[in-house]
């Protein structure tokens, strides 16, 4: 079986400015680098064999410090890129809401339901990156990965592989937890939460 270390990418400006952010290149914050800093130190003692990463600037970045942290190999997989939000990508989440209330209470309610304009739905997002998945755990059979994506992806990430629904995404999303433990066999792709 394969464990894999699921990173969210640290701090960007526009998470602090309250943005929509989804796979725009942005860089880390002197905050998302300490935070990556601090997810290499936590995850040291999985005694991970490789890093993998979206290919956005600040995702790319959070990969880069826990490799350099652990002294391991990075390497980007293009199926872990964050969810495109289209046009909505950069709008200030209050204006959202604000010019788009129906949409932001749709889409808070049932994130699977709402696709962004000229973005990309949920549901396609979650069947690509958990391909990327599945190509890290073929891969890296009985191995420990540290796998770093965005915070959208992140949380469609632990929703397909932990729980099987969407039911905690805005928890995942707005939460505070950086990291979490899951572990895939790649035989059948199956895939479950360690506490």
């Amino acid at each position: 079986m394969t464990h894999i270390a699921l990173v969210s990418a640290g701090e960007t400006q526009w998470r602090v400015e309250g943005r929509l952010a989804g796979d725009t290149d942005l860089p880390l914050t002197e905050v998302g680098h300490r935070q990556a800093v601090a997810d290499a130190d936590a995850i040291a003692a999985l005694k991970p064999t490789v890093v993998r990463c979206g290919p956005e600037h600040a995702t790319k970045q959070t990969g880069t410090v826990i490799a350099h942290g652990l002294g391991i190999k990075l390497k980007t997989v293009k199926e872990l890129r964050e969810l495109d939000l289209g046009h909505w990508e950069g709008l200030m989440i209050e204006d959202f809401k604000e010019r788009f209330g129906r949409v932001h209470r749709q889409w808070r309610s049932d994130p699977t339901s709402v696709e962004p304009p000229n973005g990309e739905a949920l549901l396609d997002a979650a069947k690509r990156l958990s391909d990327g998945i599945a190509r890290i755990v073929k891969r890296h059979p009985d191995e420990t990965v540290v796998v770093a994506v965005g915070q959208y992806a992140w949380a469609v990430l632990r929703c397909t592989l932990q729980d099987g629904n969407y039911e905690r995404f805005w928890d995942y999303v707005d939460g505070e937890d950086r990291w979490c433990e899951l572990v895939a066999e790649p035989a059948k792709g199956k895939k479950k939460h360690v506490e």
